[in-house]
This record gives structure tokens, C-alpha cells and sequence, in this order.
């Protein structure tokens, strides 16, 4: 699945000829276009010229003037243009006027990254395409969301995710859906003519990838000694991971840790994965965790304005960090 509302277009064959896609989730807008692109390419029977562009590099009326250009022959044309939001109001009428009488053989995608559903009622263009149905939004998803998600990609391989498979991706591959997209595919091309995605079977199709030592060094947070920690981290650039990155996924599952160690646990957390925080949670207090995250930022910082070692940094703050 792409987008529900496109999704409807597509099997209604009423494709509209202009959309303004919004929304931080790039995984999610990317596969959209592809999924229009094929759309158009199944009603045509050829796949239509595609073009993208950049707002800063064309005003919007040259940019909707290509689009009449398109000829009377082919399979017409996709034109996509990106940080749409950037343009003034002002510049919004030329796509007001051309809504009234679009091209025939064009579709058009407009991208505004940093838009909000909130506001679309400050631009009386974009009101009118939320209400025809042509502004669709694309979101991070929430970690509970995460899951039915991942339930929806994994039904479409044709195989069952457990909770607790999913769980565990979502724990090695972050909130990223183009990572968990990827290593939900391995994990269904491993488990072989098996229909059920299990712990098991991810721990086994995972057990030399990053994201699954990324894990492990999350995991090794909880231990007393700073071995493990040190060993996962080297283990992870041996296979290449990017400094930045690791930083990234110990300061989202201390950010878990801290919610579960709040006055609401398991606010959008999924059930089945409170109880495994709550329990490594135990090893820290909520002031021990704060510390580590501001040690993450000062790594994070040495990092960007540092010219050593970036690995002395990373062990420098996971020596310092651990239960308490």
C-alpha cells in the first residue's frame, strides 16, 4: 500500500492530474510515486517520461508550462517537483488556474516535505486540494504503529510477523521504515517456504547484519561491565555502520527507556514491548539515563567539530555509560 486515498484513485481509474504529497516520511512519499508510476504505466501500457525537479532551480508557472508541453503520442508524462513550500502565496495561483484546465497527457506531484495537515487551510490552493481529494500527508509513524505496519508489509510477502518478531525488527531497525522495509524482506526471503516470521527466524537471518549488532549494542546498555558494549561497537564498525547512526539508535532506546520510566508507562508502546523495557528499565534510574543522553549529545558534538578518532568518542561515552 502506498496511500489509501491514491490507492482508491488507482482502482477508480480517477487518477487527479496534480498532488500535493506533504509530510516528513520520505519512505512513504517515495513509494507513492512509484506506486502512481506504475499506475500510469499499467494504463498506458509505457512507462511516461518522468521528471524532477528542484523549486529553487524553476518558478511554478514555467514549471506547469512544461506540462502542457507534453505530445499527442507516448505515454505522456509524470513531472515532480520537490520543497514546494518555499514558493510564496502569491505563486500559488498559477497552480489554481491551472487545476481549471490541466493537461491531459501530464500528472503532476508536488512535494512539500516540512507541510503540515494544519496548514493547508493558510493557502486557499492548497484548502482546494485537500478537499478534491489531492493533498495527501505522510507521517511518521508511532511505534505502535510501527507494528500494524509491519503486519501490512508482511501479509503483503505473504507470511505472518508474531508480535514478538516484530518487536525485535523494530528493535534492531529503529523507527526507519526504509530499514525495516529492507530487513523485513531478507527475514521473508530466509524463512523460506516457513509462512510464520518468528524471534527465532529473525535472530538467525540477522545475526551479521548491522542493524542486528546495533541491537546488541543496545542490549549490552544493561550490563554492569562495559565489555559487551565495547565489543558491539566494534562489531559494528567492522561491518561499516556510521558513527552518527549509532549514536542515533542508543539515544532512541534510552529516550524508551525514559518514557517507560515515567509517571504514564507504555504510552504508545505496544504491550508486548513494555514489559521487556520495564525490565531492563529497572537498571537505570531515570537520572542515569538523562546523564547518558546528555553524553550522547557531547559525543554527538565531538563528533561533528572534532578532527580525531571518531571511535575514541563512542568508546569514551560507552564507557561511561551502564546501569545506576
Amino acid at each position: 500500500m502506498s496511500h489509501p486515498i491514491l490507492e482508491r484513485h488507482i482502482a477508480r481509474r480517477s487518477l487527479r492530474p496534480l498532488y500535493l504529497c506533504f509530510g516528513e516520511e520520505d519512505f512513504l512519499i517515495h513509494r507513492a510515486l512509484k506506486r502512481l508510476e506504475a499506475a500510469l504505466t499499467d494504463r498506458v501500457g509505457e512507462a511516461p517520461l518522468k521528471v524532477v525537479r528542484e523549486a529553487q532551480e524553476i518558478e511554478l508557472p514555467e514549471f506547469l508550462a512544461e506540462a502542457r508541453a507534453a505530445t499527442l503520442w507516448g505515454p505522456g508524462q509524470l513531472l515532480v517537483l520537490r520543497r514546494v513550500e518555499h514558493y510564496p502565496a502569491e505563486a500559488w495561483k498559477a497552480v489554481g488556474d491551472y487545476l481549471d484546465h490541466p493537461a491531459s497527457r501530464s500528472w503532476i506531484v508536488l512535494l512539500g516535505e516540512t507541510l503540515k495537515v494544519k496548514d493547508l487551510g493558510k493557502n486557499p490552493v492548497w484548502a482546494r486540494l485537500q478537499r478534491e481529494e489531492a493533498a495527501l500527508g505522510f507521517y511518521r509513524l508511532k511505534e505502535g504503529e510501527l507494528y500494524q505496519w509491519l503486519n501490512q508489509e508482511a501479509q503483503s510477502l505473504g507470511k505472518a510477523l508474531t508480535p514478538a518478531a516484530a518487536q525485535r525488527l523494530v528493535e534492531m531497525a529503529g523507527n526507519s521504515l526504509a530499514e525495516l522495509s529492507q530487513e523485513l524482506e531478507k527475514l521473508a526471503l530466509f524463512a523460506g517456504e516457513e509462512r510464520t516470521l518468528t524471534p527465532a527466524l529473525v535472530a538467525r537471518s540477522a545475526s551479521h547484519s548491522r542493524n542486528y549488532s546495533i541491537f546488541a549494542l543496545v542490549e549490552a546498555l544493561g550490563d554492569p561491565g562495559a565489555h559487551k558494549r565495547l565489543a558491539a561497537l566494534d562489531n559494528l564498525l567492522d561491518l561499516g555502520e556510521v558513527p552518527p547512526k549509532i549514536l542515533g539508535m542508543l539515544a532512541w532506546q534510552l529516550r524508551r527507556l525514559i518514557r517507560v520510566k515515567e509517571a504514564a508507562p507504555g504510552v504508545g508502546l505496544a504491550q508486548w514491548n513494555v514489559k521487556k523495557l520495564a525490565q531492563q528499565a529497572t537498571r537505570f534510574s531515570e537520572a542515569a539515563l538523562r546523564s547518558h543522553l546528555v553524553l550522547l549529545h557531547q559525543a554527538d558534538l565531538h563528533l561533528k567539530t572534532s578532527t580525531g578518532n571518531p571511535r575514541l568518542w563512542l568508546e569514551w561515552a560507552l564507557l561511561k555509560m551502564g546501569p545506576g
